[in-house]
């Protein structure tokens, strides 16, 4: 679950709430619009392999967070603030439970998004300093390690011409971004009628990654989001996400809160710079 706080014109502070499921909908739907990008250096006569593994990719990308499904239909609150947990807030445990679940979704798919969505998890793993220091996840990264090996032995074998390393990590790689595109507009730009206190900062993405170097707001408004460089046809895209809205207090039960929540739509503009 992604949560943080805002306040719109009664200034009554209110958490705003979107499921990682519904974040990595969106990741999927910002990746196909761009879709045909992917895999550029695959011979033309290879077309139709191509084009199953973009479709095994956006799979990959769509239900890269279903591992969350059992955790937001009664998510755990705070034990000292009874307040929603946003993703950022779970235990290393309860984070790589989630993670191996997301995995093991994925792997019923497709050897490939297997492999890709556990590479996308272990590097985050990885980046997290608090987490690497529990028992559990080093141990972890060894098991996922061996397991990434075995999916691309098999998605290799397949077709050893098309399903190499580099275009499987080419497809890592569009997880990666596409998670962040969609999870920033989520995490720090304001919706429709929020009192922003600030614009978010621009933000950068990883040097190797593809497509889009840069996230910014396109105006002090900061619901209009610049992607640089442009990786859409069309000249402007509308960024939707299901979510709901609940009073900051504390909460008795997950059922307390979810009793509270009233829906409302995210939405955002993406635009050139």
């Amino acid at each position: 679950m992604i949560r943080r706080e805002v306040v719109f014109a009664d200034g009554v502070p209110q958490w705003l709430m979107i499921s990682q499921v519904e974040h990595a909908r969106l990741s999927g739907c910002l990746a196909e619009l761009c879709l045909e990008q992917f895999g550029a250096s695959v011979p033309e006569s290879e077309g139709e392999t191509l084009e199953v593994v973009r479709r095994e990719l956006l799979q990959a990308i769509v239900h890269h967070d279903d591992g969350w499904l059992a955790w937001e239909a009664e998510p755990p609150l705070d034990d000292k603030t009874h307040c929603p947990l946003s993703f950022d807030e779970l235990s290393a445990e309860d984070s790589i439970k989630i993670w191996t679940d997301s995995i093991q979704e994925v792997s019923t798919f497709s050897d490939l998004g297997a492999w890709v969505v556990a590479g996308h998890f272990s590097a985050i793993l990885v980046a997290s300093e608090h987490h690497m220091a529990h028992p559990l996840a080093k141990p972890w990264l060894q098991k996922t390690s061996q397991q990434r090996s075995e999916w691309f032995a098999n998605w290799h074998r397949q077709n050893e011409r098309v399903h190499t390393l580099g275009l499987a990590g080419e497809a890592l790689k569009w997880l990666q971004l596409f998670d962040v595109l969609s999870l920033w507009p989520c995490m720090l730009y304001p919706v429709a009628g929020e009192r922003a206190t600030k614009a978010p900062e621009p933000f950068r993405t990883a040097e190797d990654w593809i497509l889009v170097r840069e996230i910014r707001p396109a105006s002090d408004a900061c619901q209009q989001i610049v992607f640089d460089p442009w990786p859409f046809k069309q000249p402007v895209e509308t960024m939707e996400a299901a979510a709901q809205l609940a009073p900051v207090r504390e909460y008795g039960s997950s059922a307390e809160l979810l009793a509270a929540c009233q829906p409302i739509t995210a939405r955002w503009e993406l635009v050139q710079g």
